[in-house]
């Protein structure tokens, strides 16, 4: 084996373990600051949607009065999940999610906003049950 076989086995392997880092995310990822620079009374839903994209769940009630939401889940796994023979056992996961909804009345315009952000940390067999990270993400990414 030359050492251009030893190089390329070497990228190969960091290719993977990259891959195998990154985190899974679905939603639309919208931040408490964002939601705030909407102004009740006077920001529309045209207005948010132009900005923020289209929401991932939309209601209208039975008095005409519009609901948009913004949904957002990630998942990460944290450093010792990879650590050969061990991981398995101690496996754990970082977990952030955020939720920012939107009111808007009849005529469309923004009536309400609320906003929450979560971030847990988990772990899986041996690490179960217990506070796998000694910080959850701090802040929506």
């Amino acid at each position: 084996m030359g050492l251009g076989d030893t190089k390329m086995r070497v990228f190969i392997a960091f290719c993977v373990a990259c891959l195998l880092a990154n985190c899974a995310a679905s939603g639309v990822k919208v931040s408490e600051q964002q939601a705030e620079a909407f102004k009740v009374g006077t920001a529309t839903y045209s207005e948010v949607v132009a900005a923020l994209g289209e929401p991932t769940s939309t209601s209208v009630a039975s008095n005409g009065s519009r609901t948009a939401a913004y949904n957002y889940s990630s998942m990460r796994s944290q450093p010792q999940n990879f650590i050969p023979y061990i991981g398995p056992l101690v496996a754990g996961y970082d977990n952030q999610s955020s939720a920012v909804t939107f009111t808007f009345d009849q005529r469309g315009v923004l009536t309400a906003t609320t906003s929450s952000q979560s971030g847990i940390a988990t772990g899986a067999n041996l690490a179960a049950g217990t506070n796998a990270a000694a910080r959850p993400y701090e802040g929506v990414r």
